[in-house]
């Protein structure tokens, strides 16, 4: 039997884009209450300091969310719901989930690749296992997620049948 088989570049960057989906949606909700609430309790901007404070507090909702959302969701998991929906998973050296450690390091490892115009990136497109800044860094690797073994599945239901018959 055979390792994990590792990811392909097109369904890691088909799950890169729904997860951005994801994380877009979820930022612009979080940064529309964010603005009805700060207008509720004050007026509308008033001069360009206002605007630059809400401006810089929306950039940092944005980068708690991306974190949270990524540590959360490969830390306790291994996938992120991009990852959840294209069948492929984040696993550890040992095979294992990565935990919030490794999640960690991982997303620091994405914000340099994106840091460096995107030259971290380079390792999934040239390299035999996939992996890029971020993997290297936490010691990660992103495979086809496993299907559930044969004998997992429910036995077929028989019909009944009547004693002496």
């Amino acid at each position: 039997m055979s390792g994990p088989v590792t990811a392909g570049f097109w369904r890691r960057f088909s799950a890169y884009v729904l997860d951005c989906m994801v994380g877009m949606s979820a930022w612009l909700l979080c940064s529309m209450w964010l603005v009805i609430g700060l207008w509720a309790l004050d007026s509308p901007p008033n001069d360009l300091l206002d605007v630059l404070l809400v401006l810089l507090a929306m950039v940092g909702l944005a980068l708690t969310l991306h974190i949270a959302y990524h540590v959360v969701l490969v830390g306790g998991c291994g996938q992120t719901l991009g990852k959840m929906a294209l069948g492929i998973t984040v696993i550890a050296r040992d095979g294992g989930i990565p935990g919030y450690g490794r999640a960690a390091l991982r997303c620091l490892g994405g914000f340099l690749s994106v840091a460096t115009f995107g030259l971290g990136y380079m390792g999934i497109v040239f390299t035999e296992e996939r992996r890029g800044l971020a993997d290297l860094l936490a010691g990660t690797r992103v495979v086809e997620a496993s299907p559930a073994p044969m004998g997992a599945t429910p036995p077929v239901p028989q019909e009944p049948r009547l004693l002496g018959v």
